[in-house]
């Protein structure tokens, strides 16, 4: 069995400090806020009636507190490893595993964008992803460009080994080809 290497996907550790403490307002006041809610049982006078709805109010801080609670645990969740020739990806709910020596594999790509709101312009670049699927197996999908730039060179050099260290034939040969190919020359690209 060979030894697990830690793909540098996902947050970085600066990432996942600054996203904890922008996230402790965004859980810790709507807590307070269901915290705080008042006891209906509590004798209010006739003209005092703050809640009318009852503890429906309490949805919106919950909802917010949840949102941020589950985008704070994916961050510190998500994990990329290539054990051999499998790679396995860890999501917030599922991990996703796949072969890349005899898995279905090619290349995916999304469009860059830089930008925000109105000023949000595509860049005309392409960021790929590596995609994978045993046979009746979920989809593997794992981003190959980082915030600056892609994996570093080892890990896309393990990653086209890993596809590469088993013949296939048709269709998935070519598709394993070209995305050996790729990896290779990003390889080149990332010095």
């Amino acid at each position: 069995m060979s030894t697990p290497l830690r793909l540098s996907a996902g947050a970085s550790t600066g990432s996942k400090i600054l996203l904890t403490i922008l996230v402790i307002p965004f859980v810790g006041i709507p807590l307070f806020m269901i915290l705080m809610a008042p006891d209906r049982n509590m004798p209010y006078p006739a003209d005092y009636s703050p809640f009318r709805i009852g503890y429906l109010f309490l949805l919106i801080p919950a909802g917010v507190a949840t949102v941020f609670l589950v985008g704070l645990i994916s961050a510190f969740r998500f994990r990329a490893t290539l054990t051999g020739s499998v790679l396995e990806v860890r999501g917030l709910f599922r991990t996703r595993r796949a072969d890349l020596s005899t898995a279905h594999v090619w290349l995916g790509s999304t469009p860059e964008y830089t930008g925000t709101g109105d000023s949000r312009r595509r860049t005309g670049r392409e960021v790929p992803h590596l995609m994978a699927q045993d046979q009746g197996g979920p989809k593997v999908q794992l981003h190959l460009r980082l915030g600056n730039g892609y994996l570093p060179q080892n890990q896309l050099a393990a990653l086209a080994d890993a596809v590469a260290s088993n013949h296939r034939t048709g269709e998935e040969a070519e598709h394993a080809s070209r995305t050996v190919e790729v990896l290779r020359r990003l390889l080149t690209e990332s010095l």
